[in-house]
């Protein structure tokens, strides 16, 4: 072994250029064995890719040619090599739990990730991977002080340096030119195998927003505005309108290995055979809520933009964008979002103000939710929600309502010992427990669409809800899972209404979903709208294609030609939840405090001081914290906390000044120092958080 590994030193000294060739191979073999998920995986890759496996290793080794600048050179080869490696086992477990592969996109929403790890990763497996992590960087460490400086040579570094860089750069383009690779991805999962793992997320990385077509310009969106002028006629009958999307949820029945003990989901069949449906064809398999929600607001095409984005993560933070909402705003109907997760998930709070909601209810703002087995809020929550949000207001309203029941991860383990239904024909005991959770989970949503639609029946507004799943989910299944026909790409869809409209279903995309729900009602204000109606939702039309393309492009990212003079929507004065959360009184009792007021949830800390603090829930009235003895003066507001430790709203800051129940609110700072408590002391100037 000391020969062997005294030859390598040798080997490396004379030879550093080809070394670091050599580990480029055999890295990049490594980090696709572990991407294609086999070496059987790896070897069909090379076979029928070769030249993505050389656009692949190129792309490894000019990191690594990097190194030949180093004098610890060696050191610096390991650095990047364990940075690669351990970028193909994160890629490796997140493919076992969703599917989908690790993207650019993941990081720019790792701090909501991080607030779901729990319900993936047992506190073991977390623990266990902290633990690796410290250890690994005590190895580097010990490894940077230990190794040994070698003088590198500059120049002739430089030179292989520029030129693995043009090689692998000179391989991508050619790879495109002769058709190995493509430019757009249309299935991410299916393109990581085909193409590799280091050139696809380089691309998801790189590869953001949607590309200017060639025949942009003004003359065309206005051909394209002119072709598609809405006609500006509204039908009288304006219902209200409730899309509910329910998440990783579709008729099982399509399962055609499995039986079930019983009809897992008779309420969704029943209603495809009594109103309006049909499939609806969505971007994603196992992963991809929030761009089925892009697709159903906005009318746009998330597969114009790059591989695996969200626009959520990328220009919806800092855009507003045409949508459904913005377009029933003109027609008078308050627009409001319902969903029974974390606010801040895809920075929604952030987000949906750009689309033009007006209110927002998540989680944080949502009394009595249970859970099931593995902490997701269970659905049925959302009932109450909806009824009470279309009774907030005096006129007609949009509400988008998301579920979260039947998310995943789906263990192989059995973690609810309680389930109505059972299945056979699973292939394993582990594929078996891990569908039952999933089954009787979407038994429950299908119970809560039928309580939705029996409590609307008595509601007295007209109203037209739209049931559809965001995307099926990741069980594991494959194409051939399903019955003969299915895809794995087609959700589902149906119309139901309380006051007898009659209208029919066919086949969509989900950017086409609500052109045509807005159509059939007689809405024919909407120029986007218009452009999916006029082309008759024929996708196959390439045409139709190019100028939605473009117009996306223009709205979004060019000169914004489409909105006119009156220029993009203004982002809405969005209000977090429909129940205003206030404080009456204030209280100490012994050493806690008691905070009486309206609203509070599970979800409110108290400030006090400046600081927040634990607090607990004793009901919508009351909060209490433990521990604390107010001062005259104190700053006191209730905070609505997400999952992350953000806050989503607050109230007014309010002083403690005269006793037990004494609170002042202060609305313009410069009225501090008018301002005295019974003891004759200035109240000192409190900072806004």
């Amino acid at each position: 072994m000391k020969n062997l590994i005294g030859k390598i030193d040798r080997f490396d000294e004379k030879h550093p250029f080809l070394m670091v060739i050599i580990n480029g191979v055999l890295l990049t073999v490594i980090v696709e064995c572990l991407n294609q998920r086999s070496p059987v995986g790896f070897l069909k890759f090379v076979v029928s890719n070769p030249v993505m496996f050389a656009v692949n290793a190129l792309i490894i080794t000019t990191f690594l040619s990097v190194t030949l600048l180093f004098k610890k050179r060696r050191c610096g080869m390991v650095f990047i090599s364990l940075f690669f490696l351990l970028f193909a086992i994160v890629n490796f477990v997140i493919r076992t739990f969703r599917t989908t592969p690790l993207r650019a996109v993941d990081f720019r929403v790792a701090k909501s990730v991080m607030t779901i790890v729990n319900m993936y990763m047992k506190p073991w497996q977390i623990i266990l991977s902290i633990i690796a992590i410290i250890a690994l960087v005590l190895f580097l460490v010990v490894l940077w002080i230990k190794t040994k400086k070698i003088r590198p040579k500059y120049i002739r570094s430089i030179l292989a340096i520029l030129l693995v860089a043009a090689l692998a750069y000179g391989s991508m383009t050619g790879a495109r030119s002769i058709g190995a690779v493509a430019s757009h991805f249309d299935n991410v999962t299916n393109a990581y195998t085909k193409y590799g793992l280091v050139y696809c997320f380089g691309l998801s990385l790189f590869d953001n927003g949607i590309s200017k077509p060639d025949v942009y310009n003004e003359e065309n969106i206005d051909r394209i505005l002119s072709e598609n002028q809405p006609s500006g006629e509204v039908s009288s009958k304006r219902p209200n309108i409730v899309y509910v999307q329910l998440e990783s949820f579709f008729d099982v029945n399509k399962l055609k290995r499995f039986t079930y003990s019983q009809q897992p989901v008779p309420n969704f069949v029943q209603m495809k055979q009594d109103w309006p449906s049909g499939l609806l064809k969505v971007a994603s398999f196992g992963t991809g809520t929030a761009n089925t929600e892009f697709d159903i607001l906005t009318g746009m095409n998330v597969q114009f933009f790059g591989a695996g984005e969200y626009p959520y993560s990328t220009v919806l933070r800092n855009e507003t964008c045409d949508s459904i909402n913005f377009e029933l705003k003109k027609l008078g109907y308050s627009t409001h979002a319902i969903h029974n997760h974390a606010g801040n998930f895809y920075a929604r709070n952030k987000v949906y103000p750009h689309l033009g909601f007006d209110t927002f209810t998540s989680q944080e703002y949502m009394q009595g939710i249970e859970r099931n087995a593995l902490g997701w809020a269970k659905d049925k929550i959302l009932t109450g929600e909806i009824m009470d949000t279309l009774n907030s207001t005096e006129g007609q309203d949009f509400i988008f309502a998301v579920s979260v029941q039947p998310h995943g991860r789906y263990s192989e383990e059995v973690v609810d010992e309680n389930q109505t239904i059972t299945l056979e024909g699973a292939a394993t005991e582990g594929e078996k427990n891990a569908y039952e959770y999933y089954i009787n989970q979407c038994f429950e949503t299908d119970a809560f669409v039928k309580e939705l639609t029996d409590t609307l029946d008595q509601f007295p507004e007209p109203t037209v809800v739209v049931f559809y799943g965001d995307h099926l989910p990741n069980t594991g299944m494959v194409e051939e899972d399903l019955i003969d026909g299915a895809s794995i790409y087609d959700s589902e869809y149906i119309i139901w209404n309380n006051f007898g409209w009659k209208t029919e279903g066919r086949d969509l995309c989900t950017y086409q979903l609500s052109a045509y729900l807005t159509g059939k009602l007689g809405f024919h204000d909407w120029t986007l709208a218009q452009l999916h109606e006029n082309n008759d939702f024929d996708t196959s039309n390439l045409d139709y294609m190019r100028d939605l393309q473009m117009v996306e492009y223009d709205s979004l990212y060019g000169k914004k030609y489409y909105y006119g003079e009156e220029g993009a929507p203004e982002s809405t004065e969005m209000k977090m939840g429909i129940r205003e959360i206030t404080m009456d009184r204030i209280e100490q009792v012994g050493d806690d405090v008691h905070i009486y007021g309206q609203n509070f949830t599970e979800s409110s800390v108290v400030g006090l001081g400046g600081d927040r603090y634990e607090t607990i829930f004793v009901s919508p009235q009351e909060l209490v914290v433990e521990g604390y003895t107010l001062e005259i003066g104190d700053a006191v507001r209730v905070f609505q906390m997400a999952s992350s430790r953000s806050w989503l709203s607050r109230t007014p800051i309010e002083y403690y000044l005269l006793g037990p129940e004494a609170l002042i609110t202060i609305t313009d700072m410069n009225e501090l120092d008018s301002q005295s408590n019974s003891a004759g002391h200035l109240i000192p100037e409190q900072e806004d958080e």
